[in-house]
């Protein structure tokens, strides 16, 4: 039954409401790594990864959270298409165990399919723990198909639903899909459009509801079209017929869910103490800036600390070894070569690495616990007074991982202005690379207090420009409707795993580019080219930002991976400390900028896919703009203050 994805689609699809665990089973099932996160949104493409059934392999593709099936957004779309044009052999509807009214909506429609499918109620164990459990036996009585009780995060049932899948597979199980039945108009309008149309990828019962629902008779022969046409006008004469027939699903999801759900005595727990202090508007200001100031002083002490320790594991290490080595080479060019080559080396471990690696352990700790919903909704007025719908702080939180997911998360988000207006703040927020910039230089050589006082900076302009831009670009934006999900212990696997899935991207990615750019730099250097390509940036670099001329080398390094504009400003200083060629006031001012413009070519290519060339230039040049606008700015009012502006420098 297996075949090539491409072809026909996966053997197995993960299809289910957002936050309902696909990704985490999906990882269960694969050897591949899929981001699991506890909040919605997490999967925005097609995922797919492999795994053996009865030494079989089986291709397994873990479809993006929808609520139904539909075409109203980019992610439905994509998850309806694929069901019904690949046609996978087994759908896994992952449902939550704890929303069974609300993800039986979606089960209802993948039902009237009619193909093969198994039912992995999630999370099972969690509501047990509340009291309260599943008929679950009954449950797949009523629809006709296995229902099987599992815990993804855990691993608890998985065994279970594999050996289901393979009975399916192995076409041994008997189905008797549940149909439901609409109002008697409603039944008749199907009955008089499945008489007229053709339709081959799905039942033709099913064609007839979608023509209803979605009033599309592009289904349909092109021959009859306007008999089809007809009907369904006839029929909204008189009836809502979208609203009936999402009103029947909802009825009869709550009625199965009724029949099937067992309810005990209810148990306290701290967690629902700590969903309420965490969300009410007092406590949850108070909770989300002692969050937030505790991951900040995570990162300038615990980064500070393994980046010392780094710089001393690599002087004991690799750089005493190695430097009487290079000094005997007869060739100065080579020399310089080497020497930069190396100070490239000891800039990524020392400056980049550790506090990339603590930024993203700590986001993990969060995603898991699921405070990052709560969070959307404490910071959902402010977005609105940007224009923007309350779902865009999730892809904005995405941004300070990293700007690329982000930009395609904003799929999320229900029409093109709030996308584009989304995307352009991703583009300024500080991302785990930018962050490791500003805690390696600012944090590092002039202070804690001036690293969140650029922060402080950024995330005022992100406003600024947000409620500017909210104003003028076309559109209405909408109230915020999202999965709170429950709160839970972070898993220290998961936590562990996707901290380093993160952080390997760095080390394999932009590690090479960072030893190759250093060895460039160095090339440069020994043939006098680096002098004259400094001078057309000397009036904006030195002149506007009032930085060593050879800055500008460095930031548009920078434009590949921003880690780049630091590490290749330490190897073109020839030291390890910023102090030693830059005033505190230039590494600010540098930092800045580091932490505004364009964040990297990985950026704009997503940016482009998703708008194309003409929007994702203009985001570029105006992050560009505005970062050397606000640095130029910020540097003459801190001169206007007394600050000075003196010290060694390199050109």
């Amino acid at each position: 039954m297996s075949c090539n994805p491409k072809a026909c689609g996966a053997d197995i699809a993960l299809v289910g409401n957002p936050n309902t665990g696909k990704s985490c089973l999906f990882n269960q099932l694969t050897t591949a790594d899929a981001i699991v996160s506890n909040y919605p949104g997490t999967t925005v493409e097609i995922l797919e990864g492999k795994t053996a059934i009865d030494n079989k392999v089986m291709h397994v593709a873990d479809l993006p959270g929808i609520y139904n099936l539909g075409s109203s957004s980019d992610d439905e779309r994509a998850a309806t298409d694929y069901i019904i044009e690949k046609k996978p052999g087994v759908i896994v509807n992952v449902v939550d165990a704890a929303l069974l009214e609300r993800n039986l909506y979606l089960t209802l429609q993948l039902l009237e399919l009619e193909v093969p499918m198994v039912i992995a109620l999630n999370f099972y164990e969690e509501l047990e723990d509340n009291g309260i459990s599943i008929d679950y036996n009954n449950l797949s009585a009523l629809l006709g198909v296995p229902v099987v009780p599992i815990d993804a995060l855990r691993g608890a049932g998985i065994d279970i639903l594999v050996k289901t899948i393979d009975t399916i597979m192995q076409d041994s199980y008997k189905f008797d899909y549940y149909h439901l039945k609409y109002d008697d108009h409603i039944e008749k309008a199907i009955d008089k459009i499945t008489e007229i149309i053709e339709e081959e990828n799905i039942p033709k019962r099913t064609a007839s509801i979608n023509l209803i629902e979605e009033d599309d008779v592009e289904w349909g022969k092109a021959g009859h079209k306007e008999e089809v046409r007809k009907i369904i006008d006839e029929l909204s004469k008189e009836h809502a017929l979208n609203t009936e027939i999402a009103r029947e699903r909802h009825g009869q999801a709550a009625l199965l869910a009724q029949k099937v759900m067992i309810q005990g005595k209810p148990k306290k727990h701290f967690k629902d103490f700590l969903d309420r202090f965490t969300t009410e508007p007092l406590t949850g200001g108070i909770s989300l800036v002692f969050i937030m100031g505790l991951s900040f002083f995570s990162l300038f002490t615990i980064g500070n600390y393994l980046s010392d320790l780094m710089g001393k594991w690599f002087d004991l290490l690799i750089a005493n070894p190695l430097n009487p080595l290079i000094k005997a080479i007869p060739s100065t060019a080579l020399q310089t070569v080497l020497t930069w080559g190396l100070q490239g080396i000891n800039a990524g471990l020392q400056i980049a690495l550790p506090y990339i690696f603590i930024f993203y352990l700590v986001l993990g700790a969060l995603e898991d616990t699921g405070y990052l919903p709560r969070m959307a909704y404490l910071l959902d007025r402010l977005m609105h007074k940007m224009h923007l719908h309350g779902n865009a702080i999730i892809p904005m939180m995405l941004g300070f991982g990293c700007s690329v997911p982000a930009v395609l998360a904003t799929r999320i988000l229900p029409n093109k202005k709030d996308r584009i207006l989304t995307s352009i703040l991703i583009c300024m927020i500080p991302c785990s690379a930018r962050t490791a910039v500003i805690f390696g230089a600012v944090g590092k050589f002039i202070g804690a207090g001036y690293a969140l006082l650029i922060f402080g900076i950024v995330l005022s302009l992100i406003f600024a420009v947000g409620y500017i831009l909210g104003r003028f670009l076309p559109g209405e934006s909408t109230g915020l409707i999202m999965e709170m999900s429950e709160y839970r212990l972070p898993q220290l696997k998961n936590v562990w795993k996707k901290t380093w899935m993160r952080v390997k991207d760095f080390i394999w990615v932009a590690f090479p580019l960072i030893i190759i750019g250093s060895v460039v730099l160095g090339l440069l250097k020994v043939y006098g080219v680096l002098e004259i390509i400094t001078k057309p940036f000397a009036p904006i670099i030195s002149g506007w930002l009032m930085l060593p001329a050879i800055a500008g080398i460095t930031l548009v390094y920078g434009i590949l991976r921003k880690e780049m504009a630091l590490e290749l400003l330490f190897v073109l200083g020839g030291s390890s400390r910023l102090l030693n060629f830059m005033t505190p006031l230039q590494i600010f001012i540098f930092t800045l900028v580091v932490a505004l413009y364009f964040p990297c070519v990985g950026t704009l290519a997503v940016l482009k896919h998703e708008f194309g060339w003409k929007k994702s230039l203009a985001i570029s040049l105006f992050t560009i703009a505005l970062a050397v606008a606000i640095g130029g700015f910020v540097g003459r009012l801190f001169l206007i203050m007394g600050v000075p502006n003196h010290g060694n420098q390199l050109i």
